[in-house]
């Protein structure tokens, strides 16, 4: 009766893009490789949103290891909309009401289930769980991996036992442990030299048509950029509606969908990126000491401040895809890097990745 008492039922709330999916299952993958895990922990509940990537996530580790006790909980809950047009305020007076519901419904899962500890990554569903939470008096573990703190991650560590965050001073209370990363990117093997500039351009697939026009127009009407350079572009969702554009050039490569594998092959190969400013991508990006052209989504404001960081630490380049004349600043960009070659210095980079993992694994089975 003792040991029952002692093993722990974690719920884990947060993320809705895949720069935060990955890099979870990444973190409960860790979990279960620990020795003290099937002693610790009971269960793991994943709480988020019905039909979403992170249901299909949780299907994928329940079919390949029954014994990560992984269990998924769907519930509900209200996105603050900052839009100011008036039907945005509407929605927002109307959802208050509902997400005082959805509260009740978090404290009746977390009782139901009997949760000690609630870990807190990303995303607005988390809110309803934190604040069930707090009322709750169980234990909170943040992890804040921008710059500029999400709303949730505010309010969660506020209440939080532990708050951990990737970059100096982003909450108060915190402790810096770096960002959450799979494993699966890592490739140790060196890449097949090459004198030319290896460029990757990954934008995902929100508002990423009209970039991926704009690199077929500097592709065709600048005319330096037919040698020297070779291109691998990762369409995601448009890759059946663009990748015949660009099948004109022979030095360009396109990509649909990819496995987190792949993208670290092309980390490994290129020597510069073109992305937006995903804060787990940069990461990624820089664990394989990559030149960053970094493009902001223009709505966004974490990706701004994320862009400025590396920029200022890593003397990266950051174009605001709303200047007159961005397409024209993005192709002298991509000539100043011309002969551009990484550095290939060997390093342990899965001993990085565990290190932030390390220390979240710890705190989560302390409890």
């Amino acid at each position: 009766m003792e040991d029952k008492k002692k093993r722990l039922r974690i719920a884990m709330a947060g993320w809705g893009t895949w720069g935060h999916v990955f890099p979870i299952r990444s973190l409960l993958e860790f979990l279960y490789k620990n020795k003290e895990y099937g002693d610790r922990v009971e269960k793991i509940y994943r709480f988020w949103a019905k039909k979403s990537l992170e249901q299909q996530v949780c299907s994928d580790i329940q079919e390949d290891n029954a014994a990560h006790k992984l269990v998924f909980v769907p519930i509900y809950s209200w996105k603050y909309r900052r839009e100011s047009y008036r039907r945005s305020k509407l929605k927002n007076i109307s959802d208050f009401f509902l997400f005082i519901i959805w509260c009740f419904q978090s404290i009746f899962h977390l009782l139901y289930h009997r949760i000690n500890i609630v870990f807190c990554k990303w995303g607005y569903v988390a809110l309803p769980v934190v604040i069930a939470a707090t009322l709750l008096r169980k234990k909170i573990v943040v992890h804040e991996s921008d710059t500029r703190p999400g709303l949730v991650n505010k309010i969660a560590s506020r209440f939080a036992k532990k708050v951990f965050t990737w970059f100096e001073w982003t909450l108060l209370w915190s402790q810096t442990v770096g960002q959450i990363l799979s494993d699966d990117i890592v490739i140790d093997a060196h890449p097949e030299f090459t004198t030319k500039t290896q460029v990757l351009i990954v934008w995902w697939s929100q508002g990423s048509k009209r970039l991926y026009q704009n690199i077929l127009h500097i592709l065709e009407f600048i005319p330096d950029l037919s040698s020297g350079y070779d291109f691998f572009i990762v369409l995601w969702l448009l890759s059946d509606e663009m990748s015949t554009h660009f099948d004109k050039f022979p030095h360009v490569h396109t990509y649909g969908f990819v496995s987190q594998k792949k993208m670290g092959e092309l980390y490994n190969a290129c020597d510069i990126t073109i992305t937006r400013g995903w804060t787990t991508s940069l990461a990624e990006q820089k664990l394989y000491d990559m030149k960053q052209i970094i493009i902001p989504i223009p709505r966004t404001h974490d990706q701004y401040e994320n862009a400025k960081w590396y920029v200022r630490c890593h003397n990266d380049v950051m174009i605001n895809q709303r200047d007159h004349d961005f397409e024209a600043q993005l192709g002298n960009a991509i000539k100043h890097f011309k002969g551009f070659k990484k550095n290939r210095i060997q390093k342990d980079k899965r001993s990085i990745i565990s290190h932030a993992k390390k220390i979240i694994r710890d705190s989560l089975l302390s409890a």
